[in-house]
């Protein structure tokens, strides 16, 4: 996948809303993915976390705020948490009135 990003991609966002399951080495990839695209100005954002992978960011931030003595605050899974709709809504770039980010519809996350 990373390299079917040509140099055009400005941004990746991603709906994750069907991740119902995330393992260490699934995350060790998002992580590396992100540093990937950072690496080539492309911004990532993710969205509609479900509470099981959520809760492995959270553990994994807490693991390296313990054994870390580093004086800044960021972690590891921080780039995953960066969300589409917050730096829209976030953004001091004016924006046409009424335009809103697309939206996934409603509905199954198993494939069809």
């Amino acid at each position: 996948m990373w390299t079917a990003l040509d140099d055009h991609t400005a941004l990746v966002a991603c709906d994750i809303r069907c991740l119902t399951f995330l393992d260490a080495a699934g995350l060790e990839l998002l992580v590396d993915l992100v540093a990937h695209l950072d690496r080539r100005g492309i911004a990532f954002f993710a969205d509609n976390w479900q509470r099981r992978p959520l809760r492995l960011l959270e553990l994994i931030d807490h693991v390296t705020a313990t054994w870390s003595h580093a004086s800044d605050r960021s972690t590891p899974t921080d780039p995953l948490r960066r969300t589409l709709s917050g730096s829209l809504y976030a953004s001091s770039r004016p924006t046409s009135p009424g335009r809103r980010p697309p939206v996934r519809p409603a509905g199954s996350c198993r494939p069809r």
